[in-house]
C-alpha cells in the first residue's frame, strides 16, 4: 500500500465511522462575532447526496437564479455513505436539490443560509481570536465553511473568508456575497474550504457551479447555444489496488473521476489492463453546443480533449475560469481560442464550444489524456469521461430552465475588472515557490522567509497594497506537479518558463489571458535545469481588503501545508517614511528562477 493510499485509507477509518451512528449533533455554544445564532435552521433532507450509475445519461444539474439582485438560498450540509462505503457529503436545499447550479448576475447578492447537519467529531485545531461563524476557535472533523471559488468578492467575514470562519456541527450561519458591478460573466464555483479536512469534502462531493449570467454579450458566438453545465469530480477507487506511477498512461488512477455525478469506475481486470465506463451526452445532429466544465476534483489534473473516431477535435474556447477569453483589453468581442485539447488543473474551469459528431462517427468521446505529474506525482492516466450520441431524428432532450444561454442583445463593456492589468506598473516583484518533504510536509514558500507548513493562526507572510499590480514568479521545487491558486483575484498569465527543458509542454490557450490557477510542472531533479515556473502579472487594484490565501489546490497538498496567508491593505494604511512620498514595505523583491531553495522543511502545525 502506497503512503498516499494509505493517509486516505486512514482519513476514511476515522470519519467514516462516526457516520455508522449517524444523528444530527447539538451545536456547540461559542462566542462569536456573527449574530448567525439566531437563524432558524435548515432541516436536513432525507436520503440526502443521491449518485447516478455508471453509463447514466448526463443530466443538467439542478439550477437556481436570482431575482432583483438576490439569490436567497438555503442548503443543509449532510453526510451519507454510498454502496461501497465511501462518505459522501453535499449541500441539499429544502426542497431536495443537490448541488445545485447558483445563476448570479453582475452585482447581484448570494444569499446563503446553511446548516451544518453533520455529526460532530473531535477537535482538531484551535484558530486564534478574531473569529467568524459559531463555531469560533474551535476547528473539528466536522467543521464547515463555504469558498466561492473565483470570484472577486471580499474576504470578510459571511462573505468568502475562509481562515477563521467555522461551522460546526448543528450549527447555522448565513453568507452574504457581493458580486462586483464589473465581475467577468462566467464558470465559477462553491465547496468547503477548512483547513485539514477540505480534501475529504472534495471527494465526497461537496460542490457546485456558479455562473455569473450575461456571457452572450460578451461574446456573441455562444447566444441562444444549448448549454451542458458539466462538473468533473473525483472520489476514491473502491478496487482496492495501488495507483500506477505518476505519468503511467495506462496505470491504474490515484482517484476515480465523476461527471454530474456519474461515476466511469476504473476496473482492472488480471492482465492489469483497466477500463472504464463513460457517462453518455446527448447532441442533435450538426448541433453545435456550449460546454462549460468545471474541475471540481479535490486532486485530479485534467488535460481535456474532444476525439471522433480517435482524431483530437478543435473546439472553440470562449472563457478561462470564469473571463470570456480576450475581452479585458482591446475591441470586443474578443476572438476565441481554437485548441485540440485543453489542460484544465484542479478548480480551474473552460468554456468552450463544440460540434457534434456526423453521423459517419462511430466513437464521440469527451476523454481526459494522461498527465505526465513527476516521480512523485499521482497517476491521472487516459481515460474516457463521456461518449457523444446523437439524437434520434425528431427526438429532443428533455428541457431544463438553464438549458440555453441567452439571446445576444447588445455588446457590454461593463465586465472588465482587470482591464489594463498588462499595461499597469508593477509595484513589488515577488518568488513563491512549491516545496515538499515527501511524503508528508507540503510548503507554500516565500523567498526570503522560513519555511513552515500553514498555521492558520500565522501572521500574513506577504503584504500588498490595495491599487496596485505586482508580478509573481511561482517555481515548483519538487517532483510532482503542482497547482498554483489565489483566492479573490485574478492574475494576468505573462508567460509559462522552462517546460520544454524538463520535457513538458506548455499549456495551451493561457498564457495573455486572466486565470484564478494554473499549473506549474514538476522539476526533473537535474541540478543543471532550472525550475519550471510561471509569471504572473498580480491584480490588486479591486476593492477588496483583508486576508485571504494562495495555495496549492491539489488538496491532498493544501491539507498537509501547501498554503499562505496574503494581506491586502488600503494606500491610507501604508507606513510612509518622513520625508518620503513613496510607501514602504517588507518585501522580497527577488525573481530568480535559477538558485534552488533549501528543501529542510519544520515541524508540522501542532494539532489539538
Amino acid at each position: 500500500m502506497n503512503e498516499r493510499y494509505r493517509r486516505h485509507l486512514s482519513c476514511e477509518i476515522l470519519l467514516g465511522a462516526v457516520l455508522l451512528a449517524f444523528t444530527q449533533a447539538a451545536a456547540f455554544a461559542q462566542t462569536t462575532v456573527s449574530t448567525s445564532s439566531t437563524l432558524a435552521a435548515v432541516q436536513p433532507i432525507a436520503n440526502p447526496c443521491p449518485r447516478f450509475a455508471a453509463g447514466s445519461i448526463v443530466q443538467q444539474p439542478a439550477a437556481l437564479f436570482s431575482h432583483d439582485g438576490v439569490l436567497s438560498v438555503q442548503f443543509s450540509y449532510q453526510t451519507t455513505t454510498d454502496f461501497a462505503n465511501r462518505t459522501l457529503f453535499c449541500f441539499m436545499t429544502p426542497s431536495g436539490l443537490e448541488n445545485p447550479t447558483l445563476h448570479v448576475k453582475p452585482g447581484d447578492h448570494l444569499i446563503i443560509t446553511v446548516t451544518n447537519n453533520t455529526p460532530a467529531q473531535p477537535l482538531y485545531m484551535s484558530i486564534d481570536p478574531p473569529n467568524c461563524g459559531p463555531g469560533g476557535t474551535k476547528m473539528t472533523l466536522s467543521s464547515l465553511n463555504i469558498h466561492y471559488h473565483g470570484t472577486n468578492t471580499s474576504p470578510t467575514c459571511h462573505s468568502d473568508e475562509v481562515v477563521k470562519t467555522l461551522i460546526n456541527s448543528g450549527q447555522t450561519f448565513q453568507y452574504n456575497v457581493a458580486f462586483p458591478a464589473n465581475e467577468p460573466p462566467g464558470l465559477y464555483w462553491y465547496h468547503p474550504h477548512v483547513h485539514g479536512i477540505s480534501e475529504y469534502a472534495l471527494l465526497g462531493g461537496a460542490s457546485g457551479a456558479l455562473v455569473v449570467d450575461g456571457i452572450e454579450d460578451i461574446q456573441p458566438a455562444v447566444s441562444d447555444l444549448r448549454q451542458q453545465i458539466l462538473v468533473i469530480r473525483d472520489q476514491p477507487t473502491i478496487q482496492g489496488f495501488n495507483e500506477g506511477s505518476g505519468g503511467d498512461p495506462e496505470g491504474i488512477p490515484y482517484q476515480d473521476l465523476t461527471i454530474n455525478n456519474i461515476p466511469n469506475d476504473a476496473t482492472t481486470d488480471a492482465n492489469n489492463l483497466t477500463t472504464y465506463t463513460p457517462a453518455v451526452l446527448r447532441m442533435g445532429a450538426g448541433e453545435k453546443q456550449f460546454w462549460r466544465v468545471a474541475n471540481a476534483t479535490a486532486d485530479t489534473i485534467l488535460d481535456l480533449q474532444v476525439q471522433f473516431d480517435g482524431v483530437p477535435e478543435t473546439v472553440q474556447v470562449v472563457a478561462i475560469d470564469g473571463v470570456p477569453v480576450n475581452s479585458q483589453d482591446g475591441a470586443q468581442p474578443g476572438g476565441l481560442i481554437s485548441v485540440n485539447h485543453f489542460r484544465l488543473p484542479p478548480a480551474s474551469r473552460v468554456e468552450f464550444v463544440v460540434n457534434a459528431p456526423s453521423p459517419s462517427v462511430k466513437v464521440a468521446q469527451l476523454v481526459t489524456l494522461n498527465v505526465l505529474s513527476g516521480i512523485d506525482g499521482d497517476d491521472d492516466p487516459t481515460r474516457p469521461m463521456l461518449n457523444i450520441q446523437l439524437l434520434s431524428a425528431g427526438e429532443s432532450e428533455p428541457p431544463a430552465e438553464d438549458n440555453h444561454v441567452g439571446h445576444f442583445t447588445a455588446l457590454n463593456s461593463n465586465q472588465k475588472r482587470f482591464a489594463g492589468l498588462a499595461e499597469a506598473p508593477v509595484a513589488v516583484k515577488r518568488l513563491v515557490f512549491f516545496n515538499e518533504n515527501q511524503p508528508t510536509q507540503f510548503f507554500m514558500d516565500v523567498a526570503g522567509q522560513p519555511e513552515m507548513p500553514f498555521d492558520a493562526n500565522a501572521a500574513p507572510a506577504i503584504t500588498a497594497i490595495q491599487g496596485t499590480a505586482e508580478e509573481w514568479t511561482v517555481e515548483n521545487h519538487t517532483m510532482e506537479n503542482h497547482e498554483f491558486h489565489i483566492h479573490q483575484i485574478h492574475f494576468l498569465v505573462e508567460s509559462q518558463n522552462n517546460f520544454e527543458i524538463n520535457g513538458m509542454q506548455q499549456a495551451p490557450g493561457i498564457t495573455g489571458q486572466y486565470l484564478d490557477t494554473i499549473e506549474v510542472p514538476y522539476w526533473d531533479g537535474n541540478p543543471a535545469h532550472p525550475f519550471p515556473s510561471v509569471s504572473l502579472r498580480i491584480d490588486f487594484r479591486g476593492n477588496d481588503i483583508g486576508d485571504f490565501v494562495f495555495h496549492c489546490h491539489i488538496l491532498n497538498h493544501e491539507d498537509q501545508g501547501m498554503m499562505n496567508i496574503i494581506r491586502v491593505v488600503p494606500q491610507a494604511a501604508v507606513a510612509v517614511s518622513p520625508g518620503s512620498k513613496k510607501a514602504t514595505l517588507p518585501v522580497n523583491t527577488s525573481a530568480s528562477t535559477s538558485i534552488k531553495t533549501s528543501t529542510g522543511g519544520m515541524d508540522k502545525m501542532v494539532m489539538k
